[in-house]
């Protein structure tokens, strides 16, 4: 009986083994990707410099992609996330899009703006399929405490995917939107100067 015993324990433990082994769930890796926003090239022929300020970060998830499920739901994606906060990643585009061009007029020559403020909304909304960017914006003039333009900007971009590749596309639509936007305000703002100057040479 006791041999008996052994030899039957003896050919349970390969099937206990196998079994072991096939109860223990299999996880399954996710990569975590990283994206960015495209550098642009600077604009050209500007008729004044913009400084920008570091942008801050009042939006959800920080360095990870937000999804927008319904009006009070979101989805922070944990394995694709950006390269930075979607503050400082608006930042270093405008730095980029508004650097000097090689060969431009002299920095001195030309009227200085300071531009800053903050991200509020960075996220694609699945059901409406849209990326959308919520920057409050701040601008000012170098030596005149007088002039200052606050605003807020809402940009919707559709999208053909509720994909973190359609989500990093639409940011970047939506940056290069903003900054044109910013040189759009600027660029009234001193033709509206140059009109107020030439005012009273063309009444007399």
């Amino acid at each position: 009986m006791k041999r008996f015993r052994l030899a039957f324990a003896a050919a349970l433990l390969p099937l206990l083994a196998a079994c072991s082994v096939s109860l223990v769930p299999q996880t399954d890796f996710t990569e975590t990707r990283t994206f960015d926003l495209a550098s642009p090239a600077p604009i050209a022929n500007l008729p004044f410099t913009i400084d920008t300020d570091t942008f801050s970060n009042e939006c959800s998830g920080r360095f990870k992609m937000v999804f927008r499920e319904q009006n009070n739901r979101i989805e922070i994606d944990e394995y694709n996330r950006w390269s930075m906060s979607p503050g400082a990643m608006l930042t270093k585009y405008l730095a980029a899009r508004f650097a000097m061009p090689p060969g431009n007029l002299s920095k001195t020559a030309k009227k200085v703006f300071e531009l800053d403020g903050s991200v509020l909304t960075c996220e694609l909304n699945k059901q409406e399929k849209h990326v959308s960017l919520m920057v409050h914006y701040f601008i000012t003039e170098h030596g005149n405490d007088n002039f200052r333009i606050a605003g807020t900007e809402d940009y919707r971009i559709p999208v053909k995917d509720v994909t973190p590749e359609a989500f990093a596309d639409g940011l970047n639509s939506a940056a290069a939107k903003f900054a044109d936007q910013v040189v759009d305000i600027l660029t009234e703002e001193l033709k509206s100067r140059s009109a107020e100057a030439d005012a009273p040479a063309n009444g007399q």
